[in-house]
């Protein structure tokens, strides 16, 4: 059984390994508030629907559905990260190296860099490096964190991603401590997950490291290895360890010997943190009851982000299918190209080929898309498929909007009140929210019609001077507006590329979709809408 000395309080290199890995949802996302309470950060997030990073510093980042919005006078920092970062977008999400140490970088070349061992620390770089302001100032021989300052990474420890067998076998021989020891401090793997390998290894672990053979020290490197590919494929069964006492542990995916606890499985490794850092840590300053009806609302957060991600799934699968036929006889030649083995003339196509997928590269709409294909099958057997996947992305949304449901019925029947509260656990409702809406690349707020009454309303209520109408040229297609503004009302342009995105949506509700046909879509100024014909259609 593995016992642990004290409730987890702080993120280890494999927690945030996994967390940044899931992060990478909200990369192209737009930065909205940022709030500060202490030595707590929430950065809020627009990408279909809003989601917030959420900082502890030192110890936690993670994404969550909400959080306080507190104080109404900000600290000087987090006035200075709306200042630099507001409105900008998330451009990538990085780990360095396997250290605790999470880089955010911004469209304006800016970053947020969080360090999250020893005391601390969350710094805002500009673009040449240099600290604009950290949220603690530090000095130490090698680095200073200070205004003005470049930034100096922390001395880098040892990645065991990038360790052949040799360099583990001699860190091992040159040791002087046991091999626990040796695999935390010199290996730099977290101690519970040094336990985990030695256990499966079927190795003792407080055996003095240099005493182990060459055939041994190869069970604990295949061992390790096998537990980094899980982390780096992102392969989470995410679980918090509960004990009579309560939450004890958070991981991305179970122990083999965690007996004498009750694992709770999450959809997500988020999830999972979020939850325990919510119980562990708010708990213990609010007083908190209706348990239930917390665990509810988690899972139609949930399950409303499930839908989102069946949309995208539905709409790339498409666009792949259309990629395929409209590039037919290209793919075609391709694939007889590959299966004689002489493909070089079409390199520049070919990302990617391990018999028997193929990945390639088609120009498609003015952009480029990229196509996973059996070399095994015809083009249209590989488009037919991509259709097909995109159908049963579809036939997912309905079964997740029936579970919503039943969430949403058994939410009614929660009669427990909670006493006191600063945390709002349910997400925000937009007035969008009630319409088919999406976020465009550039930020835009861009909403359909879902029958004749709500075509309607949306051009009558919505459309304002500098938005833009937009509808598929096939009868009964949904109207659209292309909002002069993101979702939280503040005013944008509208680009070309914002249109053929919004285009592109108005077709994908239109029956040429069911028909798996062409069409085309059309925008114009507000202005030239026409409400002369029958409720619901505008021209």
């Amino acid at each position: 059984m593995t016992l642990f000395v004290c409730v987890k309080e702080r993120m280890d290199s494999f927690d945030v390994s996994a967390i940044v890995r899931e992060m990478q949802e909200i990369v192209g996302g737009w930065v909205g508030k940022i709030y500060q309470n202490e030595d707590e950060v929430a950065i809020k997030v627009r990408k279909e629907g809003n989601k917030i990073i959420f900082i502890k510093n030192g110890k936690w980042i993670f994404m969550a559905d909400s959080r306080d919005e507190s104080k109404e006078h900000p600290p000087t920092f987090a006035m200075t990260l709306r200042k630099y970062l507001n409105n900008k977008k998330i451009t990538s999400i990085e780990q360095v190296g396997f250290d605790r140490v999470v880089v955010i970088k911004f469209s304006n070349s800016y970053a947020l860099i969080i360090e999250l061992f020893s005391d601390g620390n969350i710094i805002l770089v500009d673009d040449d490096g240099k600290i604009l302001l950290p949220i603690k100032f530090r000095s130490w021989s090698h680095r200073e964190i200070r205004p003005k300052q470049e930034y100096v990474f922390p001395p880098a420890r040892t990645n065991p991603f990038d360790l052949s067998f040799e360099s583990f076998f001699k860190i091992l021989k040159k040791s002087d401590k046991d091999l626990i020891r040796t695999m935390v401090m010199d290996v730099n793997i977290p101690g519970i997950w040094g336990e985990e390998i030695c256990e499966t290894a079927g190795i003792e672990k407080n055996m003095p490291s240099s005493e182990i053979d060459e055939k041994d020290a190869l069970k604990i490197y295949d061992s390790m290895n096998n537990l980094l590919s899980r982390l780096a494929e992102g392969n989470f069964e995410p679980v918090i360890l509960e004990s009579r006492e309560g939450y004890e542990n958070v991981l991305p995916f179970p122990l083999k010997k965690g007996e004498g606890y009750r694992a709770i499985r999450f959809d997500s490794f988020n999830a999972a943190v979020d939850d325990f850092y919510f119980k562990n840590f708010y708990a213990r300053k609010e007083t908190v009851k209706n348990t239930e009806r917390e665990r509810l609302l988690r899972q139609l957060n949930q399950q409303q982000d499930a839908i989102k991600k069946f949309e995208q799934e539905a709409e790339k699968k498409k666009d792949e299918g259309d990629a395929i036929y409209a590039n037919y006889a290209l793919c075609e030649e391709i694939i007889n190209k590959v299966k004689e083995g002489d493909y070089e003339e079409k390199r520049n196509f070919v990302k990617k080929y391990v018999y028997p997928e193929l990945v390639i590269e088609l120009p498609y709409d003015g952009r480029t898309v990229e196509v996973c294909m059996d070399v095994r099958k015809s083009v249209a057997q590989n488009a037919n498929e991509k259709y097909n996947e995109s159908k049963k992305a579809r036939e997912k949304i309905e079964g997740a909007k029936e579970a919503i449901e039943k969430t949403l019925d058994k939410l009614k029947k929660c009669k427990e009140e909670v006493i006191e509260r600063q945390i709002k656990k349910s997400a925000k409702k937009f007035w969008f929210e009630d319409y088919r809406w999406f976020i465009s690349s550039d930020g835009n707020l861009v909403i359909g019609g879902k029958d004749a009454s709500s075509n309607e309303k949306i051009v009558k209520k919505y459309m304002k001077a500098g938005d833009r109408y937009v509808h598929a040229d096939i009868h009964g297609a949904p109207s659209c507006v292309v909002k002069a503004a993101d979702i939280e009302g503040n005013e944008m342009e509208i680009s070309e590329k914002t249109l053929a995105e919004a285009c592109q949506f108005a077709l994908s509700y239109s029956k040429a979709w069911n028909l798996f046909g062409s069409g085309s879509a059309y925008w114009v100024k507000p202005e030239q809408v026409s409400k002369t014909p029958e409720s619901g259609e505008y021209v």
